[in-house]
Parts: C-alpha cells; structure tokens; sequence
C-alpha cells in the first residue's frame, strides 16, 4: 500500500526534500527571484538554514543547473576550489558567485580601476592607460562591466594582451549588477564577449536572466573592492557609487585606495579630491600605482626600463617621446618646437605618456622613464 506523503513545511517549493544536498538548495535559493543576494547572505550568515528561505516559486536546482551549463557558467561556493573571497569575505557577506570564463583570481595580484558612467574624454583616457599599464605588470583588473570609467578600464586591459614581462592570464573581471547572460549595458556587449575570449572573467550574484535594478549596484561595488587588494577612483562626483567601491575598500583595513586628482571646479573630481583628503593615495600616473603595491618602477640595467606600449597611443605621443629618449628634462616651448605639434595635440600626448607611466614631470619640463618595448 502506499504511503501517503510528508506533508511540506510551508513557504518550500514542491520539489523540496530533506534529502536534496546542501548545495541543491542554495542553488535553488540562488536563483529565487525577488530578494537581493546580499540579503540572503547576510541572514544566512545569522545562522538561518538555507532550506528555511526557500519560497514556493523558488526553482527546481536541477533546471538551474541545466541553464548554467547551457549559458557556460559555474556556480562558486564559499570553499569551492577557485572561490576569489577567502583572503577578503565582504560586508555584506557573499554566500555564492556566479562566474562566466576564468576563475577570478582574487584580491592578490588584482586592482580595481573604477569611476563614473560619464567621465570626461580626459579620465577615460587615464582609465584605460592604468588599466594596460596594469595587466602589462601582470595584474587583473577589476571593473564593473559598465560605461565610461569601467568599459575604459577594462579595455586598457585587453589592450596590453599578448606576451609581456609578467603576463596575467585572467588580464580583467568584470562584476556585473545582474544575470551574466544579460549585456548590461548593451553597449557594451561586444567588450563581454572581449573579455571571455581573452580569457577574463564575468562575476556576479545574480543568477540567469535576472534583469538589473538599481539596488543590485551598491551591493555589486562591495564585490569589486573584495576582488582586489586596491582600488583606483579614475572618477567620482560628490555622491558617485565609486565612493561605495572605495569606501568598502578602505573598511577591509588591508584594501590600498588611490585616486586620481582634479581641478576644484571639476565636479567629476569632488570625490577624487575629497578621497586624497582624507589619505588616498594620489595617482599622476602608473607609477604611482606600481609604487603603491611595492612592483619595480623603473631602474633597470642598461637604460630606462621597458614597458608595452599601448596600441591605442597616438601619433603624437610617440613623436613626443622620441624626442625625449636620451633622458633630458625639457620644457613644453622646446618640445612644442621639436614636434610642431599644436598645444592642444601635445598636452593631450603628454597626458598620454604619464599616465602610460613613460614620462615624469619635473620643474624643468618633461623627462622619460621608461621607452616601448618595441622598436
């Protein structure tokens, strides 16, 4: 004869047994719809029973697991081999990751470049520099997926692909606000599919399909800031979620914070400036950064050292710098009559060449400190 069925705790879904696995049912809850990831983690972390927040439309994991295999994702737990948050749990905590590409390799050896969505030409420029100037060190960058600011960063960093000095074999990670099948922003989802292809990563809470609001984005910035042992502010106005990025990175102690500076009246600049107040480091270039996590600047037998140079550099700032290759300091006026580059084209090249980290600024003028690898 027979038996009749256990009838089900209320709130659970149909398919829920006592018998499913620990990670059956966080997968399911990963993939409920309706409250942010952040949340659950942190009532789970208050020592709720994952089976507990399990609702009635919560998903059958098996399908969610056939959905991620079909979209090439993995779902990271707290423990799995590859989970990137050992070293820096965030706050609030994080209780799963779902990862597209490579395993992102955590905070040593990665650094967030972060900023606004509409940054000026200038800030886009210095972003995407660090970020080629980063990944030719040998370090990860870290962005979130976004316009502007983090679409600049993350492209630098593709830029310095191929061979290098200390090449990184995940060059970028970008920590999306929602499902890693969504192209948010769709402008940017031929960059995704850069980034997969180089061997980067998408990261995130969020499971397939979940479309992005603007509450996934605060708690998205703690992620970033954990995936990296400093964070750079390329841009933030007064009230700018990269202050959320950098404030979590300033709250996990270890976490380094630089920022690039601006004029007063910039009001892309006011967060900059008020980090660097409050003792961010200030950033005027790649070497600033480079110095600030203890890597070789320059100094190297037998000359200036070598760096990659970015294949996005203009004309101008290699006729610039062939003038400056032996070394001496000069001024703008000489430099301005060597090239007979107009003065709008040549402080765009120099802006070019410091923030590439191939020439300094000393009360003399200009010196290089370092030539391309290249011929």
């Amino acid at each position: 004869m027979r038996q009749p069925r256990r009838p089900r705790a209320a709130g659970r879904p149909g398919w829920w047994s006592p018998e499913r696995s620990f990670r059956e049912v966080l997968l399911a809850l990963a993939a409920t719809p309706g409250p942010l990831p952040a949340a659950t983690a942190a009532r789970l972390a208050q020592g709720l029973a994952p089976a507990d927040l399990l609702r009635p439309d919560s998903p059958e994991p098996g399908e969610v697991a056939a959905r991620l295999d079909a979209l090439g994702q993995r779902f990271l737990l707290p423990g799995d081999p590859g989970w990137p948050l050992a070293a820096t749990p965030p706050e609030p905590p994080c209780a799963w990751l779902f990862v597209a590409g490579a395993f992102p390799p955590g905070p040593t050896g990665s650094v967030a470049v972060v900023g606004g969505r509409r940054a000026s030409p200038l800030r886009l420029a210095a972003a995407r520099s660090l970020g080629a100037g980063l990944a030719g060190a040998g370090r990860c960058v870290v962005s979130g997926g976004a316009t502007g600011i983090d679409a600049a960063a993350h492209a630098g960093a593709l830029d310095a692909g191929g061979p290098t000095p200390t090449p990184t074999p995940t060059p970028t990670v970008a920590v999306l606000g929602c499902g890693l099948d969504i192209a948010y922003p769709r402008a940017n989802a031929a960059l995704f599919r850069r980034i997969l292809d180089a061997g980067g990563a998408l990261a995130g809470e969020h499971p397939p399909g979940d479309r992005p609001r603007a509450a996934h984005f605060p708690t998205r910035n703690r992620l970033i800031a954990a995936l990296a042992e400093a964070v750079v502010v390329v841009e933030a106005a007064g009230r700018s979620g990269s202050l959320i990025t950098a404030r979590a990175a300033g709250g996990r102690g270890g976490g380094r914070l630089l920022a690039v500076p601006g004029a007063p009246w910039d009001p892309g600049a006011a967060g900059c400036n008020d980090l660097i107040r409050d003792g961010a480091t200030l950033v005027r270039g790649l070497d600033d950064v480079l110095e600030e996590l203890d890597l070789p600047v320059g100094g190297s037998a037998g000359g200036l050292p070598r760096r990659r140079w970015p294949p996005r550099a203009g004309r101008a700032a290699r006729v610039v710098l062939d003038m400056l290759v032996d070394g001496q300091v000069m001024g703008a006026a000489r430099l301005a009559a060597l090239t007979g580059l107009p003065p709008a084209s040549l402080a765009a090249a120099v802006v070019e060449l410091e923030l590439a980290g191939f020439v300094r600024r000393l009360a003399g003028g200009l010196q290089a400190v370092a030539l391309p690898l290249d011929p």
